[in-house]
C-alpha cells in the first residue's frame, strides 16, 4: 500500500514496518576488509581503507559492470590496475560456471580499451598512485542469461564474478534508484554513509535476482578527480553480493562529475552522445537518461523529443526518466528547475511519461502528480529522489505545493527500488537500516 503522505520524520519511521527484511549490522572495518579481500586479488588490511596505501597496495581492483544500450545482448565489463606493464589483460566468461580455470571458459577477450587515467594537480600533491582503467564491451550476448567471468590482467585474476542481462520480452523486473553518493570534499575519510548503503543494495540484489541494475541519479563523489573516484570504484566493490554478482551501473552526470575522469570511469565504446541515451530495461520498459550539465534545449531537447515519440508508438510500454538537477526540487531554489520544466517537463507531459527520477538536493521526497504545474491525479506525472545513496542529507522545505499530501517530504538516507509490472511500478524507499521510508504504486494511464 503506499504510505501516508506528507512530511515525515523518519528517524521515527517504521522500525514497526514489517518489510520482510531483517535489519543491516553496523558496517565494521574489518567486515570491509573481508569483502575486499574476496573481490581482488590483493587483500587490503583494516587500517588501510580509503587510504593512498590502500590504493598502492591494490594494484588489481574496481571490477565492475555497466549497462547503457541494449543491455539484453550488450554489456560493459571494467577494472583498474596499477599504473604498471602488464604482459596481457583478457576477460573469459561463460553461461556456466567455471570456477576460475580460465581454460575452461567458452569465449574469452582480449581486446580491451586501457587508459591511465587523468591526474590532477591535487591529485598528485595528494600522492594519489596512478592507475589504468580497463575496458571490454561484451556483445552478442543472450537475453535473461547469467554470464560468468573472470578478469586476468598479468600475473593477477579475479574470482569468479557473474551478472545477468536484461530480457527482452516483457515479464516483470526490478530496478535500483538513487543518486548523490559523494561526501563532502575533505581527503582522506572514511565514508561509512555511502559503505552502509552499498552493502544495502547487495542485500537487495541477493534478496531480489529479478533486478537488473542500479539507475545512478549521479554526483559519485566531492570531485570527478581520481583522489574521490578511486575511493568510490572501491567503494561500489561492496555492491557484489557474497556469491560474486556484480550490480550493472546506469550513469547519469551530475554538477560533481565535470571532470574527464567521469567519461574515463563510465567508458563506453563508440559512444555517440554526450550522455543522454536511452536503455531498454524490457521489451516493455525504457529508461531515458538525460544530462541536465549540458544544454536542455537544442539537440538534447530534440533527441528526448523524438526518442519519446518513438517509444509511445506501438506497443504500449512504460516510460521511466532519470537526471540530476531536479525540475520539482525539494530543498533549493525552485528556480534551479527552471531549464528543465521549460524545456523538458512539456515533452514528459505530451508523451506521458510514467516515472521521473531526480537528485541532486540531498533529501527524500515524492511530488504529488504534477501537470502543467498543478496537481492532475488523471494525467500527472510523478517525481520521486533528490539523492540518499551517502550524501549528508538536508531539510527539505515542506511549503512546496507539489510536496503537500499525498507527496512525501523529509531526509535520509536511501535508495528506491522499483517493481515494475504489466499493471504498476510500486515504489520503496528504503533506507540503511531496511527500514521503508516510503511506498506508492503507479498504475497504467
Amino acid at each position: 500500500m503506499p504510505s501516508p503522505a506528507g512530511n515525515i520524520d523518519f528517524a521515527a519511521v517504521a522500525p514497526q514496518i514489517n518489510f520482510l527484511m531483517t535489519p543491516l549490522p553496523p558496517v565494521s572495518i574489518t567486515a570491509l576488509a573481508a569483502l575486499f579481500a574476496l573481490t581482488s586479488a590483493a587483500p587490503v588490511t583494516a587500517t588501510e581503507l580509503g587510504t593512498v596505501e590502500e590504493a598502492a597496495d591494490r594494484p588489481f581492483m574496481h571490477h565492475r559492470v555497466m549497462f547503457m544500450h541494449e543491455p539484453s545482448t550488450k554489456a560493459a565489463v571494467a577494472w583498474s590496475t596499477a599504473d604498471a606493464l602488464f604482459d596481457s589483460h583478457v576477460v573469459y566468461w561463460d553461461t556456466e560456471p567455471r570456477h576460475g580455470d580460465v581454460g575452461k571458459y567458452a569465449f574469452k577477450t582480449n581486446g580491451v580499451h586501457s587508459h591511465p587515467y587523468t591526474l590532477t594537480p591535487d591529485d598528485r600533491g595528494n600522492k594519489i598512485p596512478g592507475n589504468i582503467g580497463h575496458h571490454v564491451l561484451l556483445e552478442g550476448l543472450k537475453p535473461a542469461t547469467t554470464y560468468f567471468l573472470v578478469i586476468v590482467s598479468g600475473e593477477h585474476q579475479s574470482r569468479e564474478f557473474h551478472f545477468v542481462t536484461a530480457p527482452d520480452d516483457d515479464r516483470s523486473f526490478k530496478l535500483l534508484f538513487g543518486g548523490d553518493s559523494r561526501r563532502g570534499p575533505k581527503w582522506p575519510a572514511v565514508h561509512e554513509e555511502r559503505r552502509r548503503m552499498n552493502s544495502l543494495m547487495a542485500g537487495l540484489l541477493e534478496e531480489n535476482p529479478d533486478i537488473i541494475a542500479l539507475a545512478h541519479g549521479a554526483d559519485y563523489c566531492a570531485k570527478a578527480e581520481w583522489t574521490f573516484i578511486s575511493d568510490w570504484l572501491s567503494d561500489h566493490e561492496m555492491t557484489t553480493t557474497k556469491d560474486g554478482r556484480l550490480l550493472p551501473v546506469i550513469p547519469s552526470r551530475g554538477n560533481h562529475d565535470r571532470g574527464i575522469t567521469f567519461e574515463e570511469i563510465f567508458y563506453w565504446p563508440r559512444r555517440d552522445h554526450d550522455f543522454h541515451f536511452a536503455t531498454d530495461l524490457t521489451g516493455g520498459a525504457v529508461l531515458l537518461t538525460l544530462n541536465t550539465e549540458i544544454s536542455h534545449a537544442g539537440d538534447q531537447r530534440d533527441w528526448l523529443a523524438s526518442t519519446l515519440k518513438r517509444y509511445r508508438s506501438g506497443a504500449p510500454r512504460w516510460i521511466l526518466t532519470q537526471y540530476h538537477i531536479p525540475a520539482y526540487g525539494s530543498v533549493k531554489e525552485y528556480a534551479q528547475g527552471e531549464s528543465q520544466r521549460q524545456h523538458w517537463v512539456p515533452l514528459f507531459e505530451e508523451f506521458q511519461v510514467d516515472l521521473v527520477m531526480e537528485a541532486d538536493h540531498h533529501s527524500l521526497k515524492r511530488t504529488v502528480p504534477v501537470y502543467q504545474d498543478k496537481e492532475n491525479a488523471a494525467k500527472g506525472i510523478v517525481y520521486i529522489g533528490d539523492g540518499g545513496l551517502g550524501v549528508p542529507q538536508r531539510d527539505p522545505d515542506t511549503s512546496r505545493w507539489y510536496l503537500q499530501a499525498p507527496g512525501v517530504s523529509g531526509n535520509g538516507h536511501h535508495v528506491h527500488l522499483l517493481e515494475i509490472s504489466d499493471e504498476k511500478i510500486r515504489g520503496s524507499a528504503i533506507g540503511p537500516g531496511r527500514q521503508v521510508l516510503d511506498e506508492f504504486e503507479i498504475r497504467r494511464r
